[in-house]
C-alpha cells in the first residue's frame, strides 16, 4: 500500500469498508457465511464436513465458488487491452451488486440452501480483488484484512524502532474501515434487509465515476 497514490489509498479505504458493508449484509442473509472472507468460509466448509454437517459445508462451498467466479471474471475483465481496466472493474463489482439485489426482489430461489442472490453479491466481491493488480497480480487485496492486520504489526514495530508511522496508520486504515462499514452493514440489514446493498451499489458507482472523472483529467494533461 505504500506504493500507492494518496488517492488510490483513499480508495482502497472506501472499498474496505464497502467490503465490510457487504459481508456483514451477506453474513445475516445466509445465515453465518462470509460473502468475502474466504479464509472463514474454507474452515467451516473442513469442519462441517468433519462433523458430518454436509449441508452446511455444502453452503460454504457455494459462497466459496461464486466468490472463485468473480475474481476470474475480474481477472478477465483486466487483461481486456481495449478497456481502461479499474474503472471496468469498479462497473462490473457495481453491476454485480445490483444484479444481487434485483434477484433478492425477483426470486426466492436458491443453491444449495444459498440464495441466488447472495451468490451474485459473492462473485462482486471476488471481483472487486482485482481493481488493485500489477503485471497480473492483486497487489492489494479490499475485501479480506488477515494480510493487513499482520502488516500493521510489522509497520507498528518499524515505528516504534524510529520509522515512519504513516505506513502504519494506513494499513489501520484499512482494517478500520472493514470494521466500521461491517457495523453499518449489520444495521442497515437489520433495518432495511437486503435492500441495504443499494447503498454498498452506490458507493461503488461513486467510485466509478469519481475514477474516470480523475483519468480523463490524467489523460487531458499528458
Amino acid at each position: 500500500m505504500r506504493d500507492l497514490r494518496r488517492r488510490e489509498r483513499l480508495l482502497a479505504v472506501v472499498l474496505s469498508g464497502t467490503a465490510g458493508f457487504v459481508d456483514a449484509v451477506g453474513f445475516l442473509v445466509v445465515g453465518g457465511y462470509f460473502v468475502s472472507f474466504m479464509s472463514g468460509n474454507s474452515t467451516r466448509m473442513v469442519v462441517g464436513l468433519a462433523e458430518g454437517d454436509y449441508g452446511g459445508a455444502a453452503i460454504a462451498a457455494v459462497v466459496l465458488v461464486s466468490f472463485f467466479l468473480g475474481a476470474v471474471a475480474g481477472a478477465l475483465v483486466t487483461r481486456r487491452g481495449n478497456l481502461d481496466d479499474r474503472p471496468a472493474v469498479l462497473g462490473l463489482v457495481a453491476f454485480l451488486l445490483l444484479a444481487g439485489l434485483a434477484l433478492h426482489q425477483l426470486t426466492a430461489a436458491t443453491v444449495v440452501g444459498v440464495p441466488v442472490s447472495m451468490t451474485v453479491v459473492a462473485a462482486s466481491m471476488g471481483a472487486m480483488n482485482s481493481v488493485f493488480h500489477t503485471d497480473g497480480e492483486v497487489s492489494l487485496g479490499v475485501t479480506y484484512m488477515t494480510g493487513a492486520v499482520v502488516k500493521s504489526a510489522h509497520r507498528l514495530v518499524d515505528a516504534l524502532a524510529g520509522g515512519s508511522w504513516a505506513p502504519y496508520r494506513q494499513q489501520v486504515a484499512l482494517w478500520a474501515a472493514l470494521a466500521l462499514g461491517g457495523v453499518l452493514g449489520a444495521v442497515l440489514q437489520v433495518g432495511l434487509g437486503v435492500a441495504a446493498l443499494g447503498l454498498a451499489a452506490a458507493v461503488v458507482l461513486g467510485t466509478l465515476v469519481t475514477t474516470v472523472w480523475l483519468r480523463r483529467g490524467e489523460y487531458r494533461t499528458s
